[in-house]
C-alpha cells in the first residue's frame, strides 16, 4: 500500500502531462486561446496541426505492417509452433493494438498493453486477451534495485459516485484499493504483472514533444498572416479636415460612401490607412520553421532536395529528403519495443504452457518489423547475386539484403537456392580442407 501511496502523485502528474500532449495532437493548441488587444475583431486563430503529421508518420512508419514472430536459428521443429503463435495474435487483433500502441508512443512517450487469459468458457482460437491501455490511466511501478523489475502494474477507475479506485496487479496478487483500504486481494498464476510498458526513447518523450515550441510559433505566423489579409481588406480610413457626426460614422459601412465638405482654405480628404503583410518574406520564415521542426524530429522533408534534377538515383533522393535520419531514430523506438515484447511474450508463453501444451521459449522467437523491405529492390537483388557467387551461403545472403523477415523459411521454401548451398567439408589426408 505505502508503495502504491507514493506513486499515485508522480503517475498523476506524469497523466496531466499526457492530457495535455493528447489534446495537442487532437488540435487543440495554445493559438486557439490568444488575444489581441489591438484591433480585438480580427483575431483569426489557425492550427497548422503539424504534431497529428508527425505522429501519424511515425506510428505508420514503425507499424503500419503488424510486426510478426520468426524462427530464430535453424531448428525447423519451431516453425511450426511459431505459426500458431502468429495464428492466435491474428485471431486476437494484435495488428490493431500494435498500431493504437504506437500510436500513443509517439504522442506522449509511452504505452501500455495489458495480457490476461481468457475467461472460463470464452477460450477462443487463442486462450488469453490482449489490450491496449490508456497511459492516461494506468502506470507500472518499477524497483530501483539492478534489473528494475516491474512490481506493480495498475489503473486508476472512475466510479459513478466520482470516487477513484486502483485496479492492479503484483507478481501474485490481484488488488483494488482506494488507497486507504484493500478492498479486494486475490491471489493470481499468471507469473507475473500482465500490464507492461512500452517506451518510444529513453528519455520517454513523444515524437512532437521536443518542438513544441516551434509548431507554436508556426500557428502563431500562420494567424497573422490572416490576420494581415483580413486587415487589408478592412483598412483603417483617415479624415484630414473633416468630421463626421456620430450618426453618419454608425452608418458609414452600411452606406460605402462619405460626403465631405471643405471648409475655407482647408481642404477635406479621405485616405486609406493600410500596410500589406509580406507574404513571400513570411512563406520563407514558415517554410524555414516547418523544415526545422522536421529535422529535429527525424522526419523526412518531402520538398528537400528537389532541385538535385533527375539524375540522382534512389540513394540519393533518400539523403536528401531525410530518410537516413529517420530510420535511426525507428530503430531506438524498434529495440525498446523488443524489450518489452520479450516480456509479454514470456506471459503469454506460460498461458499457452498451460492451457494448450505449446512450449515455446524467447530464444526460439524473433520479432521482425516489416519497413521498408522493397525499397532499392534491382539494388538488394544484384547484390544477392554478387554474394551469392562470391561464395556466401543462401541463409546469409537472404538475411543481409533484407527483403525477407523470416530468412529462414524463405531458403527453405526457395528449392532452386540449393544450388548455391555451401557443400560439406572435409579433412583431406593433408590435414587440409577441401570443398
Amino acid at each position: 500500500m505505502s508503495v502504491l501511496q507514493k506513486a499515485v502523485p508522480v503517475h498523476n502528474s506524469n497523466s496531466a502531462d499526457i492530457r495535455y500532449l493528447w489534446r495537442y495532437y487532437k488540435g487543440d493548441q495554445p493559438i486557439l486561446s490568444r488575444e489581441k488587444e489591438i484591433r480585438p475583431e480580427i483575431n483569426n486563430k489557425i492550427v497548422e496541426n503539424h504534431a497529428s503529421e508527425i505522429v501519424a508518420f511515425f506510428s505508420g512508419y514503425l507499424l503500419g505492417e503488424p510486426c510478426s514472430y520468426v524462427r530464430r536459428g535453424d531448428d525447423s521443429s519451431i516453425s511450426e509452433k511459431i505459426d500458431k503463435l502468429n495464428d492466435m495474435m491474428f485471431s486476437e487483433d494484435k495488428p490493431s493494438c500494435d498500431k493504437e500502441l504506437a500510436t500513443w508512443l509517439y504522442v506522449c512517450g509511452v504505452g501500455y498493453r495489458m495480457c490476461l487469459p481468457d475467461k472460463g468458457g470464452t477460450e477462443d482460437e487463442a486462450p488469453f486477451e490482449i489490450e491496449t491501455c490508456d497511459p492516461r490511466n494506468t502506470f507500472v511501478v518499477k524497483s530501483t534495485g539492478f534489473g528494475k523489475k516491474v512490481v506493480i502494474g495498475a489503473q486508476t477507475i472512475l466510479r459513478p459516485d466520482n470516487s477513484i479506485v486502483y485496479c492492479g496487479y503484483t507478481d501474485t496478487h490481484y488488488f483494488e484499493t482506494n488507497l486507504t483500504t484493500v478492498s479486494v486481494w486475490q491471489p493470481h498464476l499468471l507469473g507475473g504483472v500482465p500490464i507492461f510498458e512500452y517506451e518510444a526513447n529513453t528519455a520517454r518523450m513523444g515524437a512532437f514533444e521536443p518542438v513544441l515550441t516551434m509548431l507554436d510559433a508556426i500557428n502563431t505566423v500562420q494567424s497573422n498572416r490572416i490576420d494581415g489579409v483580413e486587415q487589408f481588406v478592412q483598412s483603417l480610413m483617415v479624415l484630414y479636415n473633416a468630421d463626421l457626426a456620430d450618426d453618419d460614422a454608425a452608418h458609414m459601412r452600411e452606406y460605402g460612401l462619405i460626403k465631405l465638405k471643405s471648409s475655407g482654405d482647408l481642404k477635406a480628404d479621405i485616405k486609406i490607412l493600410s500596410e500589406q503583410l509580406n507574404q513571400s518574406e513570411t512563406e520563407t520564415l514558415v517554410r524555414s520553421m516547418v523544415d526545422t521542426v522536421k529535422t529535429i524530429v527525424g522526419m523526412p522533408n518531402n520538398t528537400s532536395g528537389l532541385g538535385g534534377g533527375s539524375s540522382g538515383n534512389v540513394g540519393s533522393v533518400i539523403a536528401w529528403q531525410g530518410w537516413d535520419l529517420c530510420e535511426p531514430r525507428v530503430n531506438e523506438t524498434e529495440l525498446l519495443f523488443k524489450r518489452t515484447e520479450k516480456q509479454f511474450l514470456k506471459l503469454v508463453f506460460g498461458i499457452l504452457r498451460r492451457t494448450r501444451g505449446l512450449d515455446l521459449k524467447l530464444s526460439d522467437i524473433d520479432i521482425k518489423f516489416s519497413r521498408r523491405n522493397i525499397e532499392n529492390l534491382l539494388v538488394k537483388t544484384q547484390g544477392a547475386l554478387n554474394l551469392l557467387q562470391a561464395g556466401y551461403g543462401p541463409e546469409v545472403v537472404t538475411a543481409t539484403i533484407g527483403l525477407w523477415n523470416d530468412p529462414m523459411n524463405v531458403v527453405a521454401q526457395s528449392p532452386n537456392l540449393s544450388k548455391w548451398a555451401l557443400p560439406a567439408q572435409e579433412n583431406n589426408e593433408g590435414g587440409g580442407a577441401i570443398a
